[in-house]
């Protein structure tokens, strides 16, 4: 596609989703050629190459720019989806031979080891909060990285911006009827096809036009108001997020369980103290009874289990909290004159996972599931029978169908004169939020996640 107007020129390499076919991103093109202050070229691969034949079609689809017309000897490679991964391993090899301006990912991200602050290209990471394929509670990893790389690299809110639009989901960033693969797990918009192009195509050219070191003064505006407004929506889920996801390896959402499970009235009288794992981690911690010195401290420990699967149009949130906790009997031993309420069962703690993680979410996430977001449930715990039948099959239940999710705990208490165990697998905070924001508003397909 030649370029609509005279000026500094530049060009895009656009790589497509593996199951929407080129064409389908002409009118983005054109959209990001009407509104771009460059004199902007754009080929659009047709499918997208397999690992071997990427470098050839790039090179390919640079000599045709080259044969109608473009004097320049570099690209920025835009890729969608899982095109926007063969875009970002490509600026990592050895073949792009330097012809890259820069790279944009839509609704992509930096896969595998890869990371912002040591890629060798600028690169824009930019989605929508309704994708359902690259989901918001994936991009909140990407803002975060950000964020922490700001504190030392001011620009790279400029060279490496993550932005997400409000109201936009996976497929308008193409065109046309889309494919199974995208329609069965995207979200409905809440904005025009137009409005899409033009929010794409704004911060697009405002990333171009700082890389290409022109009109900076315009495009760090525009950049800084998409660094703003993505701040504001991702808050919230970066909030939660960090209740069990944290450098201090400490379950936040455990401490809280244990205070529900003691429920001692004047928690003054003790200190909550958890360690966190994962499974895959060797156990640096081993459950330890309360202990008294000049304050009771109830220590609890957490297996946070995640998804084993790099794949977005899963839930990206732990699929479980295995929460090993003292009982409330082994507490009113040592401190017998103390005020208790009666104990939460794992299922109370688990409503109550979901009632913070909707307090927490934004106004618009509120009322995107209040109008059309499908229920929760929480079923009656399975009570286990041993501690070890709970460590081998006490999983969390999450049955995600059509009707909405159920939801229920596998608990065990110990019931031996000198047994402290009161143990939950718990619903993640940071799972409810992601069903809030993103599964329950997916009525069109039924759900499998593991």
């Amino acid at each position: 596609m030649a370029p609509n107007k005279t000026g500094l020129e530049a060009a895009i390499v656009i790589v497509p989703d593996s199951s929407i076919s080129g064409a389908a991103y002409k009118p983005l093109a054109n959209a990001i050629q009407i509104r771009s202050a460059l004199s902007l070229w754009v080929a659009i691969l047709e499918t997208k190459p397999g690992s071997l034949a990427f470098p050839f079609e790039f090179n390919y689809a640079c000599n045709e720019l080259v044969d109608k017309g473009f004097r320049g000897d570099k690209v920025f490679l835009a890729g969608h989806g899982d095109g926007g991964h063969r875009a970002s391993s490509y600026g990592h090899s050895i073949f792009h031979k330097n012809r890259l301006d820069g790279v944009l990912l839509f609704s992509s991200f930096l896969s595998g080891s890869y990371r912002l602050n040591n890629y060798p290209y600028p690169v824009l990471t930019i989605s929508g909060d309704l994708d359902g394929i690259t989901r918001v509670t994936r991009m909140v990893d990407a803002f975060e990285e950000l964020e922490a790389d700001l504190i030392l690299a001011p620009t790279q809110k400029f060279t490496t911006p993550v932005i997400v639009m409000e109201g936009m989901n996976y497929g308008q960033f193409a065109s046309g009827t889309l494919p199974p693969a995208v329609a069965g797990y995207d979200l409905k918009p809440e904005i025009s096809q137009k409005d899409a192009y033009d929010a794409i195509a704004n911060y697009t050219n405002a990333f171009m036009l700082y890389v290409r070191d022109t009109n900076v003064s315009e495009a760090t505006s525009m950049l800084e108001e998409g660094y703003s407004k993505t701040q504001s929506i991702l808050q919230p889920l970066s909030q939660v997020k960090a209740l069990d996801d944290n450098e201090e390896y400490v379950s936040h959402w455990t401490n809280t369980a244990q205070q529900l499970i003691v429920n001692l009235l004047d928690t003054s009288l003790v200190e909550f103290d958890n360690t966190e794992e994962t499974p895959s981690q060797p156990k640096s911690f081993r459950f330890r009874k309360p202990h008294q010195s000049d304050m009771l401290k109830i220590n609890s420990s957490t297996e946070v289990y995640f998804p084993n699967t790099d794949g977005t149009k899963i839930p990206q949130s732990p699929l479980q909290l295995k929460a090993t906790m003292t009982n409330q009997r082994a507490i009113k031993t040592l401190l017998p004159s103390a005020p208790f309420g009666a104990p939460a069962t794992c299922q109370d703690i688990n409503q109550d996972a979901f009632t913070l993680a909707f307090s927490k979410s934004s106004a618009t996430a509120k009322a995107r599931y209040q109008s059309k977001g499908r229920p929760i449930k929480f079923l009656q715990d399975v009570n286990v029978t041993s501690k070890n039948n709970w460590n081998q099959y006490g999983d969390l239940k999450l049955n995600y169908n059509i009707t909405g999710l159920f939801v229920q705990a596998s608990r065990y208490i110990s019931t031996k004169p000198s047994g402290r165990d009161d143990d939950c697998t718990l619903l993640s905070p940071f799972r409810a939020m992601e069903w809030i924001y993103v599964d329950s508003l997916k009525n069109t397909k039924e759900q499998t996640y593991t």
